[in-house]
């Protein structure tokens, strides 16, 4: 459709084709006073059209240059002085332009706005580089996680986890490895996958790291707990009958018939397959506290009022238990009888292990959880024991159960934390109970 503001620059072009014939009509023809009329005539038409092509030219470079800075508040087309530099339907064609455009642009941005608070807010870590290495962008959860606000390339991981920079330099789409990495008082296990894509013809790389420890955890917890309830059941449903029966006989055993020495031997070792079955009922029941915890009544505590309590509970003469607290108070949000069972078991546990140094601390984490550590100066745990002290049934005592470690992580489990544990060999150990954040 022909627009109307054509008209003008149309109109006045025609003016001074008209004014050029009629200027060269009249030099032809002598009518010279005509001629220096016509002349000015032209060179008004022309200077016109000149002020048109200037301004013209000049709001074309203004709504250019708002365009490219998004700036629309400085265009002539706002401002009354240039109104009728041009023709009011040429103004009226650039502000529906730029109306246009700029409701595009208001759309795209509160797009990006929205899709960067929704990447910001899922606890999926994400970073964006190119393959060259350089850095992007990154979300809150990553920040978070690698405890930095701003990276400019991969290489910068190195300090949080050496093998990192190369998984992700050799990350694929559709690849996914898992890293270990020991973060202050936490140990992490990260999933560690990627895609690639292309955007205005540049390849980028986008790297997700996900926090599994917790959920391994969880489930390694939860296998442990079915395979302890369906072993107790079985066990208790085929000892109970041998222990009643055995105790039936017992009562019965003088109506037999053989001599008193002969009922005498029955007696013993009926009386002994029914100790020995108490036994064994005794040593299922302690498994059956491990998936019989519970729930815990929490509440908010000091670590003073938690842990002045135990060091007073298992103060002995050697004097061996010291607290070493912060200034100030760390509230934890507890259940303080639950919390207070796995602190005495590690105590004694690193008593058994000729501690003579025991310390109670307690802190936050890079990531403000709170944290309670144990640390002895005892024996120490063996490498290959250390692996296995958390699992059920396992024991290197010759007395022991093999339940409390167990129920101590399970304890935490419920809390929502983890316990976690290092020790090496003639040093001593260290146990961290690590809780969720306070907000």
């Amino acid at each position: 459709m022909k627009q109307k503001w054509v008209k003008h620059p149309l109109l006045l072009t025609a003016a001074l084709l008209l004014c050029c014939f009629i200027t060269i009509w009249l030099g032809m023809h002598g009518f010279y006073i005509s001629l220096l009329v016509a002349g000015c005539v032209t060179l008004f038409v022309a200077y016109t059209i000149y002020r048109y092509i200037l301004r013209s030219a000049r709001a074309m470079a203004q709504l250019i240059w708002a365009i490219r800075y998004s700036d629309f508040l400085s265009l002539p087309a706002q401002r009354e002085e240039h109104l009728h530099s041009l023709p009011a339907e040429l103004w009226d064609e650039l502000n529906e332009a730029l109306d246009f455009y700029k409701q595009n642009l208001q759309k795209k941005e509160s797009q990006l706005q929205y899709f960067q608070a929704l990447a910001n807010h899922i606890d999926l870590s994400v970073l964006v580089y190119t393959p060259s290495g350089k850095i992007e962008w990154l979300n809150e959860a990553a920040k978070r996680l690698l405890g930095k606000s701003t990276l400019k390339s991969v290489e910068d991981l190195a300090d949080f986890q050496p093998e990192l920079p190369s998984r992700l330099y050799s990350l694929k789409a559709g690849d996914l490895s898992v890293l270990q990495v020991q973060k202050e008082e936490e140990r992490i296990q990260l999933a560690l996958s990627g895609m690639e894509f292309v955007i205005q013809g540049r390849p980028l790389i986008v790297a997700s790291m996900k926090n599994i420890h917790s959920v391994l955890d969880n489930q390694e917890t939860e296998a442990w707990q079915k395979l302890i309830r369906v072993l107790t059941h079985e066990i208790m449903n085929s000892i109970t009958p041998v222990t009643s029966l055995s105790e039936l006989l017992e009562q019965q055993i003088g109506n037999f018939d053989g001599d008193a020495e002969e009922r005498k031997e029955i007696l013993q070792m009926l009386q002994t397959i029914r100790r020995r079955g108490d036994g064994l009922i005794r040593f299922v029941n302690s498994y059956r506290e491990v998936s019989h915890l519970p729930q815990p009544l929490l509440k908010i505590y000091t670590d003073r009022e938690l842990l002045a309590g135990i060091a007073q509970l298992m103060h002995t003469d050697r004097d061996d238990l010291h607290l070493v607290l912060p200034d100030k108070p760390l509230r934890l949000i507890i259940d303080k009888d639950l919390i207070e069972q796995v602190l005495i078991n590690l105590i004694r546990n690193a008593r058994e292990n000729d501690a003579t140094d025991i310390r109670l601390s307690t802190g936050l984490s890079s990531g403000e959880r709170p944290y309670i550590r144990i640390e002895d100066n005892g024996t120490g745990i063996e490498q290959e024991v250390l692996e296995r002290i958390f699992v059920p049934f396992f024991t290197t005592k010759t007395t022991g159960s093999g339940i409390g470690l167990t129920i101590s992580r399970q304890i935490m489990h419920l809390h929502h934390g983890t316990i976690t544990a290092s020790s090496e060999t003639g040093k001593g150990s260290t146990f961290t109970l690590l809780f969720p954040p306070l907000f």
